[in-house]
């Protein structure tokens, strides 16, 4: 039975001695115990608990694919508490371990997850929000990946997908750039980029084409907002420095005029629709005349 099974397994790892390596041996895989315990769909907190404390080492073991036990933990939906043990551990016994976010991005991807990728991207900023993920890098990644069973997927055997399905690939994009599209604060550049997400061709050379013009794109708006920051200061400067009126008590009340009257409200919208990134998709009609 599985309780009999699981009760035998807590005692052999409470009975296993320091010196005992087999905790920490890994398979044909690479994969330690505390991989295939992140694997199962049966999770013992006390199992979990009893291994990390005996083989820390597993925590950041890395199997034949490069990957720890916590990726799995997550690519199999495994309970918050879980997770949750997983993370502070790290954190206790390798406070200095950084983790590659975007290799595990990736992989769940492929695997065609994104609720795994959600849970992985909320870890992410409530634990480790000082490491960085390079959400470029993981779309076009992810975009070239093929549409097809291959080794490293067919590892987990709950992975049934062929590959990142559009949805998915949407929804990594939407998720890579949300802050900074947040940050942007200009509802005409949200929207463009929002379009451009959604018109998520199937091609892989055309979903990396997509991903590189959204986020080249993205750069481009934030360097346009700052210059336009800076564009209104000299604007406003320029026109404090022809007043001849004094900026102190009534003359206060000038200065604050004159960043209404310098006339930057004028410039600013030209400025800007002139050096606008070009956010048109010209993927669709690229894709037609290679058809043709």
């Amino acid at each position: 039975p599985p309780n009999a099974t699981l009760r035998h397994l807590k005692e052999a790892i409470g009975a296993a001695t320091d010196s005992n390596a087999t905790g920490t041996q890994q398979d044909c895989l690479g994969m330690t115990p505390l991989h295939i315990l992140a694997c199962s769909t049966k999770h013992d907190m006390d199992i979990y608990q009893s291994l990390i404390e005996k083989y820390p080492s597993n925590i950041t073991t890395e199997d034949k694919w490069g990957d720890l036990p916590i990726l799995y933990a997550f690519w199999g939906n495994a309970p918050w508490e879980v997770i949750q043990l997983l993370v502070e551990s790290l954190k206790s016994y390798f406070p200095n371990h950084a983790l590659d976010w975007g290799r595990m991005i990736v992989t769940l991807g492929e695997a065609d997850e994104p609720d795994s990728i959600r849970n992985l991207f909320d870890t992410h900023q409530n634990h480790f929000s000082d490491q960085n993920i390079n959400w470029e890098e993981c779309a076009v990644e992810l975009a070239r990946s093929e549409r097809a069973y291959t080794e490293r997927i067919q590892r987990y055997q709950s992975a049934r997908s062929k590959g990142a399905s559009t949805e998915t690939f949407i929804f990594l994009l939407r998720l890579g750039v949300a802050n900074r599209l947040e940050s942007l604060g200009v509802g005409k550049w949200q929207n463009e980029a929002e379009n451009l997400i959604n018109e998520c061709p199937d091609d892989r050379y055309f979903r990396v084409q997509q991903a590189r013009l959204l986020y080249s794109n993205l750069s481009s708006c934030e360097q346009l907002k700052e210059a336009t920051w800076l564009l209104e200061l000299a604007v406003w400067k320029a026109k404090i420095g022809e007043s001849t009126s004094n900026i102190h008590g009534q003359g206060g009340e000038e200065r604050n005029q004159c960043r209404i009257n310098c006339g930057v409200q004028q410039i600013l919208p030209i400025v800007v629709s002139f050096l606008s990134p070009k956010w048109e998709n010209n993927l669709c009609a690229k894709r037609q005349r290679i058809r043709e």
